[in-house]
């Protein structure tokens, strides 16, 4: 699998620019999911990222907020709130380069009567039409990602309503597995003309437990990718001891 390498890092501790640029690796900074640090000390934060991400020629993402957010609740303080968070993060996204923005779907599998599918990702358009003229000149591509949806289709759909060019998939393969009795594949299969990043992380079906892959585990991965032609980005979202020892296991 010779793909471009991301590792998620929890805090700015975690990021090694030395060891990083050394082994060719992107950084995917997720610092800024927390809404304590958004509430205050986002500013300093981002300082510190720009100046240790001067002259970094590698993949930089940025993993939005989204705990209790609603983009397009009915309730106006959510929906108020959760676009404050979303334009906050894309800010930052922009200020730092930022090749990617993750945000999660919010899709509930639940509410899957036709009629309110449609209107949601209808609303969902509207959302990112209206956020994207505020922020502007945002260089990066917004990455949509997989969370609570136990079916591909109901990304794809949402995706197909959207159709915006800068607006793509993160296929998290963790919740892919935990949320549905659907094969891999066929959330690869389905989703494979949007998909541009890769969350990879491992569980049993039944907890997030965000556990590495063994040896077989990323050839069936890298086999799946192949057979459909595909070179997402990849991002390790799991606890690594030696990342010397993971890059050497993908490439």
């Amino acid at each position: 699998m010779d793909k471009s390498i991301v590792n998620c890092i929890s805090t700015i501790d975690y990021f090694n620019r030395q060891k990083f640029d050394r082994l060719g690796l992107g950084v995917e900074i997720q610092d800024f999911t927390q809404p304590e640090l958004l509430d205050f000390g986002w500013e300093d934060r981002v300082k510190e990222y720009k100046k240790l991400l001067d002259g970094f020629s590698n993949t930089i993402s940025i993993h939005g907020p989204f705990l209790d957010l609603k983009p397009i609740s009915p309730d106006s303080s959510i929906r108020e709130a959760s676009y404050h968070r979303y334009l906050t993060t894309l800010n930052i996204a922009k200020r730092l380069g930022a090749d990617y923005c993750v945000f999660h779907s919010q899709i509930n599998p639940w509410l899957n009567e036709p009629r309110i599918k449609d209107l949601n990702n209808n609303l969902n358009r509207e959302f990112w039409e209206k956020i994207l003229k505020e922020v502007g000149d945002f260089k990066g591509t917004i990455l949509i990602e997989n969370i609570f949806e136990d079916d591909p289709i109901l990304l794809k759909e949402l995706m197909d309503t959207i159709d915006f060019p800068n607006i793509k998939v993160c296929l998290d393969i963790g919740h892919a597995k935990l949320r549905t009795n659907k094969r891999l594949e066929e959330w690869i299969r389905i989703l494979k003309d949007e998909i541009r990043y890769i969350h990879l992380h491992w569980n049993e079906g039944i907890y997030d437990e965000h556990n590495r892959l063994s040896d077989e585990g990323i050839l069936f991965i890298g086999n799946l990718l192949e057979k459909y032609e595909m070179e997402p980005i990849i991002a390790l979202e799991y606890n690594i001891d030696s990342l010397e020892d993971e890059v050497k296991r993908f490439k």
